[in-house]
């Protein structure tokens, strides 16, 4: 097997979307968007061998300070059922960033450790552990299979949704409750479609919200243009609206059936809902967008990247309208595996992040642990300051941010 680089473009992006380890992050794609945003370069990396193409690595090149690093994004696209090409792979990856002049090699290889259910209770079936093993043994770093939130560059958890079957199969897995609130959307007059770049006020506006009360900064306009120009038709926003005269209307009519006369609570929170939305109409009009989302999708994977609703519409599951059409658009588009993009790995409710996870899971999902990040350290005392530097500088920065972003509470506004 060789290492070496090529700038066949179409090629490398064909195998990549092919690949059972593909990852939109193992493209070109990805490359130029870093480029842009995080001023990285970055090098198409393919394994050959006397049948020709057997492997793909991204390498993206970055610098912090004076100390350069490669990062290769979920690992190389290669076999890792076969002990001895992973062994080799991994191999010629550290050889080629040390001849490249890195501080250390990092990688996140997307392998599944080994198959949960839903509570994250382990399985029978293939364990990946053997591949920690041999990287282990041949010098890198594991980070360990600790909790999500450890300041991987990639979370190691998801959630992902089989898509294959019909879109009845599919949704016949969402719990009951979800699937309760989804057909209420009809009466509800909420509607979901298909967007475009002109709907990213939308998307931002919603992210802004959320980054007040959880003390982020949003990101701009230009990060997610660049987004939709790296990857073209790869990248689609989905967008859920509600038609607020057509919800009176509906609900009204409903409220004059037999299904509240012996169900006088029930028919109560109707009229509340009735009456939050007739002063949600006085303030926005008649037809709002409360929901918008950005996803990826390449080959038989999609990725739920950016997905917020407006904070004034909870009531109505609006962020459901956006997961129903794009199940059902990526579906159209070949994609089987739609991933919903991290949680914890905690299933308890005693876990801050239960709440993701509890609306996530209610999809019928799988849950997906991965093996983690891996580092290979040339210089040990440039990798060290390299962590320090870099876990004081986020720090900081995320005090700044706060400070900056986050909305300040009753009382405090006026000070």
């Amino acid at each position: 097997m060789r290492l070496s680089e090529t700038s066949d473009r179409k090629t490398f992006t064909e195998y990549v979307e092919k690949h059972p380890y593909g990852h939109y992050m193992k493209t070109p794609m990805w490359g130029e968007y870093k480029a842009k945003t995080e001023h990285t370069s970055w090098k198409m990396l393919v394994y050959t061998d006397d049948n020709g193409i057997c492997g793909t690595a991204m390498a993206i090149i970055g610098r912090w300070m004076t100390h350069k690093y490669i990062y290769v994004p979920w690992g190389p696209c290669i076999d890792y059922e076969n002990a001895d090409i992973v062994k080799e792979a991994f191999a010629l990856l550290k050889d080629y960033a040390k001849q490249e002049g890195a501080v250390f090699l990092r990688t996140d290889p997307n392998v599944v450790r080994m198959p949960h259910d839903i509570h994250g209770n382990v399985l029978e079936g293939t364990n990946h552990e053997y591949v920690t093993e041999l990287l282990k043994e041949a010098g890198y770093r594991h980070k360990g299979y600790g909790y999500a939130y450890d300041g991987s560059w990639t979370n190691r958890y998801t959630l992902m949704v089989d898509l294959s079957g019909t879109m009845e199969d599919v949704k016949k897995r969402f719990s009951a409750p979800r699937r309760r609130a989804i057909n209420r959307h009809e009466l509800w007059a909420v509607s979901s479609r298909i967007g475009d770049a002109s709907d990213l006020p939308v998307l931002m506006e919603f992210e802004k919200q959320l980054s007040e009360q959880d003390g982020f900064k949003p990101h701009s306009r230009e990060f997610f243009q660049g987004l939709l120009d790296a990857f073209g038709d790869h990248a689609v926003i989905y967008v859920a609206s509600v038609d607020l005269d057509q919800m009176l209307e509906n609900t009204a009519k409903e409220l004059t059936s037999k299904k509240y006369r012996k169900d006088p609570e029930a028919r109560q929170g109707v009229e509340k809902t009735m009456e939050k939305a007739r002063e949600l109409k006085l303030r926005y009009g008649s037809h709002v967008d409360i929901a918008a989302g950005l996803f990826i999708r390449f080959g038989e994977n999609s990725w739920d990247l950016y997905t917020y609703n407006h904070k004034d519409f909870n009531f109505l599951n609006s962020v459901d309208a956006i997961h129903a059409l794009a199940m059902e658009d990526m579906q159209k588009h070949g994609v089987l595996h739609y991933d919903m993009v991290g949680f914890s790995g905690v299933t308890t409710k005693d876990d801050p992040e239960y709440g993701l996870y509890f609306y996530k899971a209610s999809f019928g999902p799988e849950y997906i642990e991965r093996l983690g990040q891996f580092d290979y350290v040339y210089n040990e005392s440039r990798y060290k300051r390299f962590d320090l530097e870099r876990r004081g500088f986020n720090k900081i920065r995320r005090k700044v941010v706060h400070t900056l972003y986050a909305k300040k509470k009753k009382g405090e506004e006026h000070e």
